[in-house]
């Protein structure tokens, strides 16, 4: 009795586990968007944050957005992604400057 709760725990833990690895967002990359009004932002897609350089432009809160829709279409891209996108698990992490 007491192996088939331990056999059962162990089977949940690795069923959370493995749905946790696979909801993580693995692409991660850097691009440059081209922004409608001629402004050009690099946008770092699920990087590790990074301090802003000193040169940087400050983006309007519009620019920001058209800036991160752009940036993250590759990963709208992904054929048989069964995930509903974005959820709290799967939303990319999107730093724009």
């Amino acid at each position: 009795m007491c192996t088939f709760y331990l056999t059962a725990l162990a089977a949940a833990a690795l069923a959370t586990t493995t749905a946790t690895a696979l909801a993580t967002p693995f692409t991660a990359y850097t691009t440059t968007v081209h922004l409608r009004d001629g402004k050009q932002a690099v946008c770092a897609v699920n990087e590790p944050h990074s301090t802003q350089s000193p040169g940087a432009q400050t983006l309007s809160t519009v620019e920001r957005n058209e800036a991160q829709i752009d940036a993250t279409a590759r990963l709208r891209r992904h054929l048989g992604n069964k995930n509903r996108y974005p959820s709290p698990a799967t939303a990319p992490l999107v730093n724009c400057t």
